[in-house]
């Protein structure tokens, strides 16, 4: 039985590049969601894993010092943010030892967790694996095993802890847990799809799965943020703003109830009660 907390903190510098809002209107509500977190989390006794973008922690490091010194997992989150579908290596090998820089930096201590914006590690992408390893990166938590608009595996057909062995590359891999629902596969421990389904759903699939991987955004708590309307990436306004806000007035008590139903663990201590010998070998 495994079930993973994480969340990706990159709202922060989101919600600035985006214009979401005025920053007086918006921080002291993303502040106070994260205060509430942590808060909740030490009440379960419960460490959970950070993945932390550089923008964010070059602009904010007290955020970040601030989850550390709670007590929890600080990952990578790449410094930009930017997908990885149409970068070069050249460019992924400089925003990793970039962000990795400036965290390890504010926290004082090397980073060993990587996860990919918008799970932008694709059977196109996965010599991103060898930049990983190259900086020290122990754990990756990118793969998301089905499609995806921006990114997805569909062809990795595994959604357990695995180590990937890319021409010899040797990486430990967390990737998406993943559930079929309405005949298409998706991921329901985080994002859209928490936010869509009711907790009576969450609950039966989180109880049903042995394993579970999250991944949380502080801007699906966020009740009170600023809508736009408007197309993204080809896809029609009408679908975005439904993506981005459907369930957004119940998805914080939600979550509270989900932390207060279910023990959860970081990624840090989920891999180390791993006999890693043990686990599949998948060769991408």
């Amino acid at each position: 039985m495994m079930k993973i907390l994480t969340f990706d903190i990159e709202d922060w510098w989101v919600y600035d590049h985006y214009s979401i809002g005025r920053k007086e209107d918006y921080l002291p509500r993303l502040n106070q969601y994260l205060t509430q977190i942590l808060d909740l989390l030490d009440e379960k006794n419960i460490k959970a894993t950070f993945f932390c973008l550089g923008k964010v922690a070059e602009e904010y490091p007290n955020l970040i010092k601030l989850i550390a010194k709670r007590g929890h997992q600080i990952g990578c989150h790449s410094y930009s943010h930017r997908f990885w579908g149409e970068a070069t290596s050249e460019e992924v090998a400089e925003d990793t030892k970039k962000a990795l820089n400036i965290i390890e930096n504010i926290i004082g201590e090397k980073v060993i967790a990587y996860r990919a914006p918008a799970f932008s590690i694709t059977e196109k992408t996965k010599w991103i694996f060898d930049i990983l390893v190259d900086n020290g990166i122990e754990y990756d938590c990118s793969i998301f095993p089905a499609s995806r608009r921006f990114g997805g595996f569909p062809n990795f057909n595994l959604d357990t802890p695995c180590v990937i062995n890319n021409h010899g590359i040797k990486i430990k891999e967390f990737p998406m847990s993943i559930t079929r629902i309405w005949g298409k596969e998706i991921a329901y421990s985080g994002g859209g799809y928490f936010r869509l389904f009711p907790y009576k759903t969450i609950e039966y699939l989180v109880k049903k799965n042995d394993y579970v991987m999250t991944y949380f955004h502080i801007k699906d708590f966020d009740k009170e943020q600023k809508r736009i309307y408007r197309s993204f990436q080809g896809e029609s306004a009408p679908i975005n703003f439904f993506k981005n806000y459907y369930g957004l007035g119940n998805s914080f008590p939600k979550f509270r109830k989900l932390i207060e139903n279910f023990d959860f663990e970081s990624v840090e201590k989920a891999a180390n009660n791993i006999d890693w010998d043990e686990v599949p070998l998948v060769t991408v």
